[in-house]
C-alpha cells in the first residue's frame, strides 16, 4: 500500500565533497571573497501523469529528477541580497532588503518575459511573509542549476524554492516540507503564473526511488512503487516555453475555473461569487469522474463560447466577470474553450488513479529492485508496462487535441516513440519542453540512439554528439535538502 511520507522535516545533512560543490565553492570565493555558510539543493521533476489538473484540486503523480537548482549561500551584516550565477549570461542583481516583503517588487523585462532574478525575488517575497520578524539577515546567493530552463522540468520553480528556503534557512529557521511547499506556490504567483502547486509540493516532498501522488488541501504526498522494469527516458524538443511570458498557461486555467462555474450554477450549487475547481464541483455533487465527464457533454456542448455567452449563463456583466475570474493577461480574451478543458481535467484525473492502481502495492516496485529484492514475474511487469503506457498516450492525445498544449517538435517525439512500441508524452505545461517516455529496460539504448538519430540529427539538424545531451535516462530522485558545514 502507498505510505505516508516518512517524516516531513527537510533533510539537514553535511556538505558532500563533490566536484560540483567544489567549484562552487571556488567561484563563490572568487565573486565575493568569502567561502559560502551553506548551499541548498531543489530537484527539478517529471510529471509522469496528471497533466493540467492539479490547479483544478486534482492529484497529480510526478517524481524528482536528479537534475537540479544548488545555491551557495552566506550570511552577511548588511540590509542587502546579491544574486550571481553561476552561467554569466545571467546578470548579477543586487537589492536592499527590509522587513516588509511589499518592498520587493518584482518587474519583467519591456517584453513582459520574467528576468532569472524574478523567480528568486519570488521565493523571498515569500519567505519574508511566512518570517514577519524585525530582523532580516543580508545574504550573498551564488546560483547554479543544470535544470534545462524552459523545458517543463520545473526549473521556473525549483529557483523560486531554493530562493525561499535558502533566504528563511538564512534569518535561523526552518520550515516543514508541507508548509514551505504551499509558501512556495503562492510565492511564484508573483511573477503571474497561475499554478497549482505540483512542482513545490515534489520539489520538497519527493522521495528517492518513488514517484509520489500528490494531494492537496490539505497537501499530502504517498510514495508510489514503479514496476521495476520502468526507465523513464526524457528528450528536450528544442522548443522552448516560458508560462510567464504569455497568456496561454493562464487562460487554460481561467477556463477551467469558467467551465466549473457554469456546471455548479447549472446544476444548482450556490458558490456566491467564489472561485471554484473542477474537483470541488465534482465532490459537492458526489459524482464519479465517468460522471462528470457525462455533464461536461450536458452542460457545455458548444465548442466555443464568447464572454457574452458566459455572461449570460453566470448572470454577470463583463466587468464583474472578468474582475471575478480573468488574470490580468487574460483579461482582453473573447473566446473560451470551455468543454475541451473540462473533458480533459476529469479524464485525465481519471487516468491518474488508473496509473497509481496499476502500479500496486509499493513494497513490489523499483525501490525494491534496486535494494537487491526479489523481482516480480516477468510477465506481470510486462503487463503492467503495458497498461501505464497506454495511459501516458492517451494523455498525451488529450493534451494535444483537447487541451491543445502540445508541440510539433513534442508530437514528432511522440510519433518516434510509437513507430519502436514505446508510449511516451508530453510532460510540464507544454508548447514545448520536454517528453517522457516509459521505456522497457531492454529498449533504453535502442530507443535512445533512435531519437537521437530521427528527431535531432535528421529532423532538427543537431550534431549527434550534442544531440546526446538533450535525452537522458531519468530515475525518481529525493527533494529538498540543506547542506551545513
Amino acid at each position: 500500500m502507498d505510505r505516508e511520507i516518512k517524516s516531513n522535516a527537510i533533510t539537514v545533512a553535511n556538505v558532500p565533497n563533490t566536484d560540483r560543490i567544489s567549484r562552487l565553492n571556488e567561484l563563490f570565493f572568487v565573486e565575493f571573497k568569502c567561502s559560502p555558510s551553506f548551499f541548498v539543493k531543489v530537484p527539478g521533476r517529471v510529471n509522469i501523469i496528471g497533466e493540467h489538473i492539479d490547479y483544478c484540486g486534482y492529484p497529480v503523480l510526478p517524481m524528482a529528477i536528479e537534475q537540479d537548482i544548488l545555491i551557495a549561500a552566506r550570511v552577511i551584516n548588511e540590509s542587502k541580497i546579491y544574486l550571481r550565477n553561476v552561467d554569466t549570461k545571467y546578470t548579477k542583481y543586487d537589492i536592499n532588503i527590509t522587513n516588509n516583503s511589499e518592498d520587493i517588487e518584482i518587474k519583467p523585462d519591456t517584453n513582459g518575459k520574467p528576468f532569472w532574478y524574478n523567480y528568486v525575488l519570488c521565493g523571498i517575497k515569500g519567505a519574508l511573509e511566512y518570517l514577519n520578524k524585525d530582523n532580516i539577515n543580508g545574504v550573498q546567493f551564488l546560483f547554479h542549476g543544470n535544470i534545462p530552463p524552459a523545458s517543463g522540468l520545473s526549473s521556473s520553480s525549483a529557483l523560486v524554492s531554493a530562493s525561499c528556503l535558502a533566504f528563511i534557512y538564512a534569518q535561523n529557521e526552518i520550515p516543514n516540507k508541507t508548509e514551505i511547499a504551499s509558501l512556495c506556490a503562492k510565492s511564484e504567483r508573483y511573477v503571474g503564473t497561475q499554478g497549482g502547486g505540483m512542482d513545490q509540493a515534489i520539489a520538497f516532498l519527493a522521495e528517492k526511488y518513488n514517484a509520489q501522488y500528490i494531494t492537496f488541501k490539505p497537501l499530502n504526498a504517498a510514495p508510489v512503487a514503479l514496476p521495476e522494469d520502468a526507465v523513464f527516458v526524457v528528450a528536450h524538443s528544442l522548443a522552448e516555453m516560458n508560462k510567464a511570458a504569455t497568456n496561454d498557461y493562464n487562460r487554460r486555467v481561467i477556463e477551467c475555473r469558467l467551465a466549473a462555474k457554469i456546471i455548479a450554477i447549472l446544476e444548482g450549487i450556490s458558490c456566491d461569487n467564489n472561485i471554484i475547481t473542477l474537483s470541488e464541483v465534482q465532490i459537492k455533487l458526489a459524482k464519479s469522474l465517468e460522471e462528470m465527464v457525462n455533464l461536461v457533454k450536458k452542460h457545455i456542448p458548444n465548442e466555443i463560447y464568447t464572454k457574452q455567452d458566459i455572461c449570460k449563463i453566470l448572470n454577470v456583466n463583463q466587468e464583474k466577470m472578468e474582475n471575478l475570474y480573468l488574470t490580468a493577461n487574460t483579461k482582453s480574451l473573447q473566446e473560451f474553450k470551455l468543454k475541451q478543458r473540462a473533458l480533459h481535467v476529469y479524464e485525465e484525473a481519471k487516468r491518474v488513479e488508473d496509473f497509481r492502481n496499476a502500479c500496486g502495492q509499493s513494497e513490489n516496485g523499483f525501490a525494491n529492485t534496486l535494494n537487491g529484492n526479489i523481482s516480480q514475474n516477468g510477465k506481470n511487469t510486462n503487463n503492467t508496462l503495458n497498461v501505464l503506457g497506454k495511459l501516458m498516450s492517451e494523455s498525451h492525445e488529450s493534451l494535444k487535441t483537447l487541451y491543445e498544449c502540445s508541440h510539433e517538435n513534442l508530437d514528432r517525439i511522440v510519433d518516434i516513440s510509437k513507430e519502436l512500441g514505446v508510449h511516451c508524452r508530453l510532460t510540464g505545461a507544454g508548447w514545448g519542453g520536454c517528453t517522457v517516455a516509459l521505456c522497457p529496460k531492454d529498449k533504453v539504448q535502442e530507443y535512445t540512439d533512435t531519437i537521437i538519430e530521427k528527431f535531432y540529427v535528421n529532423y532538427c539538424r543537431i550534431d549527434k554528439t550534442k544531440a546526446k545531451q538533450y535525452v537522458f535516462v531519468t530515475i525518481p530522485s529525493h527533494g529538498a535538502m540543506i547542506y551545513k558545514y
